[in-house]
């Protein structure tokens, strides 16, 4: 159902298109120091279709977006330019699905599958018309960082034979596991920017709007049986059928980001309820999201919720009790 009933001033109608107009046009000025602002562009474009519904939010988007392609056609790279509008979309669908009452797990395979599709098409257009695909380009790169390292290792004196014939074999494997596994890394991208966008977006349209479009973060589930695909993806990696191993192993990787994000939705479940301190609970957060150990721990609290159901999320009235209070 479309929000149509806010009307705001003239100061912040202009606000409002100048927050997509710099998510826009910022990110190509100095990629270096502002390309973090387009974490924020499906957000904002999140938010304001709920807040003000697809019509009047989508004319603030298509005005800050339009302004930004015309100054931005003179200032930046296309491609960059183009990089940012590719996130619009995603936040369009996000907004579209979250409207309809799909789940959070529906609504975050629609915007991820949206921002997947999007990268593909600018790589494909890219590739198409300047004759070099990005695609390409990183695979080279990364392979010809290997090699540097290789040789590197290979002409330092310090380093024993033993562990020189180690290091080569190992990178070496690593020049061959890369091509398979970079669809992987990049869907884990978009899968990331995706619940980047619905954890913050959701806490965002409750503040300004009072709406809860889902769930708190700490009550998310994914589908019970989606674990089977873990499975038989598990079981189909080890087998020797070339290209379908390949998809496995995609496959295994992005669940794998996806049970480490249950992971933490039951680690921030735990927290609230036993009402950690906010200083300490981000230093936790902080820590088990860096360290790799800790990134091993929520795949497995993640899986294990799938099995184990650890927050009782199945008992009556529990998310109704929790949801009352903040996190």
């Amino acid at each position: 159902m479309d929000q149509t009933n806010h009307q705001p001033d003239i100061k912040r109608i202009f606000g409002n298109i100048a927050l997509i107009f710099v998510a826009v046009i910022l990110p190509g000025l100095e990629w270096s120091l502002f390309g973090w602002v387009q974490l924020f562009l499906p957000i904002l474009v999140f938010v304001f279709l709920i807040k003000y519904g697809t019509f009047i939010g989508g004319r603030y988007i298509l005005a800050g977006a339009g302004l930004g392609v015309l100054v931005g056609l003179f200032t930046q790279p296309f491609d960059v330019l183009l990089f940012s509008l590719a996130l619009i979309p995603a936040g369009y669908v996000l907004a579209k699905s979250a409207l309809r009452g799909d789940s959070p797990a529906m609504s975050g395979l629609k915007c991820a599958a949206t921002l997947g599709a999007c990268w593909g098409l600018l790589i494909a257009g890219v590739g198409a018309v300047t004759g070099n695909s990005p695609y390409i380009a990183i695979q080279t790169t990364l392979s010809s960082g290997i090699d540097s390292v290789v040789k590197e290792y290979s002409q330092n004196e310090q380093v024993g034979a033993d562990t020189a014939i180690m290091l080569e074999a190992t990178l070496e494997q690593m020049k061959v596991i890369i091509p398979i596994i970079l669809p992987a890394i990049f869907l884990s991208f978009a899968m990331f920017s995706t619940w980047f966008t619905m954890v913050l977006g959701n806490r965002l349209v409750h503040k300004y709007t009072g709406r809860q479009v889902w769930p708190r973060y700490r009550f998310w589930q994914l589908p019970d049986k989606l674990i089977w695909l873990g499975i038989l993806s598990a079981f189909m990696a080890f087998l020797p059928l070339g290209i379908i191993k390949g998809v496995a192993v995609n496959i295994l990787i992005l669940l794998s980001v996806l049970y480490c994000m249950q992971g933490f939705a039951v680690c921030v479940f735990y927290m609230n309820k036993w009402n950690v301190p906010i200083l300490l609970r981000s230093f936790i957060y902080v820590m088990i999201v860096l360290q790799s150990l800790g990134t091993i721990v929520l795949l497995m609290v993640g899986v294990a919720d799938t099995w184990l159901n650890l927050r009782k999320l199945n008992v009556p009235d529990t998310e109704s009790k929790e949801d009352s209070q903040d996190e």
